[in-house]
């Protein structure tokens, strides 16, 4: 009769380590899908997103007018997640903070304005850089890029999608 008690008893908590490992196995298949369905998501808008940037033609010095073109196929905003990164001919680099305040103080960068194709102030959906439109940006590096020396400006969105260009000082 004890050896019937154990072997119910036994068989119970096997049943119940059974459930449990097959509950947590199920529980973790399902975040891994999460998980994976949001990095296809991610992937997806990054797959679509592309800009590119186009240097002043000629700078003499103080701030740094860029234009910011969106050749991709998703709207882009929120700016403060946007990198700037100014690396100078000497090989230092500096990051550059965002501001909403235009123009910007030194060390920080601002968007000017965003543009339609004709060079038109944006109309539909102000403060987000549409496809096809132009955004024109100021920066105020610290240190300033020095009289006959070349700086690259990397810009990066959130998705971390970069476009560089290069600007020289006269």
């Amino acid at each position: 009769m004890e050896t019937i008690i154990v072997s119910i008893v036994s068989m119970a908590l096997i049943i119940v380590s059974t459930l449990t490992v097959t509950v947590s196995t199920f529980q973790s298949a399902n975040r891994l899908a999460d998980a994976w369905k949001n990095m296809e998501e991610r992937s997806g808008v990054v797959r679509q997103t592309d800009i590119n940037t186009l240097a002043p033609e000629d700078y003499q010095g103080g701030q740094i007018i860029l234009t910011v073109q969106n050749e991709g196929n998703v709207n882009l905003n929120d700016f403060s997640s946007w990198d700037v990164i100014v690396q100078y001919q000497s090989g230092g680099s500096v990051y550059v903070a965002f501001t909403t305040s235009y123009p910007p103080e030194v060390g920080r960068w601002a968007v000017e304005g965003i543009y339609v194709a004709g060079g038109s102030p944006e109309v539909f959906d102000p403060g987000i850089l549409n496809p096809g439109e132009r955004m024109t940006v100021s920066i105020s590096p610290t240190p300033e890029i020095g009289p006959g020396e070349m700086a690259r400006i990397i810009v990066s969105t959130p998705g971390g999608v970069t476009s560089q260009c290069y600007v020289t000082r006269e």
